[in-house]
This record gives structure tokens, sequence and C-alpha cells, in this order.
């Protein structure tokens, strides 16, 4: 009886497993692939970037299309503050730091070269461990105007800056820098490095990368009067720095000038009553076509300009007539503009993913702690021409991000 009672219930499972064996030989496993990402130009992508505080460790610069659609991501390591495309070569550079224990340990400092198509790390050039890490990014390391070198921004408290071939994937070396800081490209060869008495380092490199001037210009802007953000923008051949006390500065650099082209006042004196100002970390941005620089403001007290900006005010470079308000969805730290017919203003924003009576009872009963700890961030896109908003792009990864680069 037991032994027909065991064949009995083998038959069954048998019969119960037949037609799932038959389906799982149907079934293929997936295979690891990488995607090949199509042409970028015209498409209006961009990347955002930060150090991912408190995640510093865990650095990322993640892609989006216009739609707001994550296309990839490329992961750089510790403190990111430094992607540079580079249009010519057909390559990605990301300055990155490592640590050999993660936190800690013996530390590596390299220039990442990636594919833009695959977002692949292609290969790594070593440079000293000594990079900048810095809550701005602007200047911090750039690309020269052929792409045949790249610089990077040295601090350990000495100032200097490394230089790199990309031709030979070697570093050449390093020239000190003191006082000086941020780093402007003026042509194939030439940089500035604005400097803490107001004036400027020129520097200009040789067929190999070689230092063949350096030279300390007199101040062109009085640093205990009127101090210049080193978050400046450019179109051609001139900078457009803005300052603490609401000022623009259009600064030519080239290989044999520097000079103080225009410089206007940002604000109106009612606006100046009313507290307006810069504001954020990324907070200038421009669109070379139609010759417009794009400020980032808020209404603050004068140690606020570095708080999140409500509103992106509009100047026309030539006349620094100011010819557009547009008022911002939410807080931002950082702005871009795409360059091109119909162009993009981009906006890193903080955004509190709650109503706004839920908000307000979480300011009464815990302050402002209580709101910061359920900050989120998200990306705001507007037509840069009209102001109109397009879109939000939200649900972005948990760390600070204050970058936004139009691709």
């Amino acid at each position: 009886m037991l032994k027909r009672l065991l064949r009995g219930f083998t038959l069954c499972i048998a019969l119960l497993a037949w037609p799932v064996t038959g389906v799982l030989a149907e079934i293929q496993p997936e295979q690891a692939g990488v995607e090949v990402l199509p042409a970028h130009d015209g498409q209006h992508w961009f990347w955002i970037w930060g150090n991912r505080a408190p995640s510093m460790i865990d650095g990322r610069a993640l892609l989006f299309d216009d739609n707001g659609k994550m296309l990839g991501q490329l992961d750089t390591g510790f403190w990111f503050n430094s992607l540079l495309p580079a249009p010519s070569r057909n390559e990605l550079f990301a300055v990155e730091t490592y640590f050999s224990r993660g936190t800690r340990g013996t530390r590596s400092d390299m220039v990442t070269v990636y594919d833009p198509l695959t977002l692949s790390p292609k290969r790594e050039i070593a440079i000293p461990p000594k990079r900048i890490n810095a809550l701005g990014n602007t200047g911090l390391s750039v690309l020269s105007d052929d792409e045949r070198f790249l610089l990077v921004l040295n601090f350990t408290p000495a100032q200097s800056i490394s230089i790199v071939d990309l031709d030979a994937d070697r570093f050449v070396g390093e020239v000190e820098t003191p006082g000086c800081a941020s780093i402007y490209p003026a042509g194939a060869r030439d940089f500035y490095s604005i400097c803490g008495d107001g004036g400027f380092l020129h520097l200009r490199l040789g067929e190999q990368g070689e230092v063949v001037l350096k030279e300390r210009s007199k101040p062109l802007f009085d640093p205990l009067k009127d101090l210049l953000s080193t978050a400046a923008s450019r179109i051609g051949d001139t900078w457009y720095f803005v300052s603490r006390e609401g000022q623009a500065y259009a600064i030519q650099m080239g290989a044999e000038q520097l000079q103080v082209s225009k410089q206007w006042s940002l604000v109106s004196a009612s606006e100046r009553d009313d507290d307006w100002r810069i504001s954020g970390v990324q907070h200038t941005a421009v669109h070379g076509e139609s010759g417009r620089l794009f400020v980032l403001m808020h209404q603050g007290g004068p140690e606020t300009f570095q708080e999140p900006g409500t509103e992106v005010w509009v100047y026309n470079v030539r006349s620094g007539e100011k010819v557009q308000s547009i008022e911002l969805e939410e807080q931002s730290i950082a702005i871009g503009v795409s360059p091109g017919a119909q162009p993009r203003l981009y906006s890193v924003d903080f955004v509190l993913p709650m109503p706004l009576l839920a908000g307000a009872w979480i300011y009464l009963t815990e302050g402002q702690d209580g709101v910061l700890r359920r900050l989120q961030q998200a990306v705001n896109l507007y037509d840069a021409d009209s102001g109109k908003h397009l879109r939000s792009v939200e649900g972005l990864p948990y760390g600070y991000l204050n970058m936004v680069l139009p691709w």
C-alpha cells in the first residue's frame, strides 16, 4: 500500500513539473551588454553632478535627455567636481580621487577618460594627489581651447596648477600659483587665474605643455569693496563675473591683453533697497548666440549671497540692460543655459516633497533643521527665451548636487 502511494505521489510531482520544465527550457538567460548612446548634438541633453555630501566617496555625474529621462551615469570617486567634454576628441574627461581603503589609505588622483557613447572608462592619467576639493566648480579643472591640455587646480593649502598633455596621456608638470585660484582659458595656450589682490595671473604654455610665460596683472577690482565670485561664464574672449555688491564685470582675456571692457549694476536703486542679490553656487550662465547673461538672484542680507535663488535675471551683455526676469518653480543653487536655437534654462533645485501646510507644520514644530532634513533635489527646465516652465525632473539620487552642464 505504501509503495503504491509513493509511486502515485512521484507521478503527480512529475506531471506538475512537466509544463514548468518546458517553459523554463524556452527562457534564455539575459546577457550583460553595453548600450550605445545616439548622437547628442542639438538634443538638449544635460549633465548634473556635485560633491554628493554626505556620500562624498560615491561621486556621480548623471546624464538626462530633454524629457527628463536619465540616460546614464559616471561613477567618479571622492568629492567629484569636474566633468569636461572634449567634442573634437570625442571624449569626456573627469578629474577623480580615490582612497585605497575607501575613506582612508593611499590617495590617488587621476584624469579618467570616458567614451561619450558608452560612458565606459577608456584610460587613466595619473596626476599628483593634491587637486582641490571645493564646493564651487568653476575653474577647478579646465581644457585649453584646442583641447590639447588639461589644467587642474591644486590646494595643499599651497596653491598650484597641474598640467596634463592629453595627446601624450601624461602629467607634464606643476606650476605654483600663490594667492591665485580658479582657471579661465583664454586661447589655445593661454590661461588666467584670479588672485586675492584683485589682479590675475597669466600663464602661457609651450608646445609640450611647459610654462613659457607667467606674469601677474595689476588689480582690476577691489576685493575689499566689491569681491568677485569665481563662478564666471564665457562668451568668446570675454568672461562675465558678478560681485557680492551686485555688479557685473565683463573681463576680456586674450593672449596679449587683459581688461575690464564693461561694468554695470545688476540691480536698480529700488532693487538694491529691497535686498536683491546674487544666489547659489553656480549663479551665472550665458547664451552666446544672443549675447545674454543669466544671473541667479534672491532677496536677503549681505551674507546670504550663496543661499538658493528664487529668480533668474537676464541681461543684454552689450548694453548691460536687464531684459527679463524669470520666476523659478523652486529654490535653486545652480543654473545653466544650453547653446543654439530654442535654448533651455536649467536650474538645480531644493524641493520639499510634501504639501505646503505640512512643511509649515514641520517648521513650526521642528524648526529649520526639521525642514532641511526632508529636502530633496530636482532639476527644472525652462524655455530660456520665454521663461516658460517646461518640466521637472525629480527623484534624483540622494546627495548634494550643485552643477548643471548642457551637453
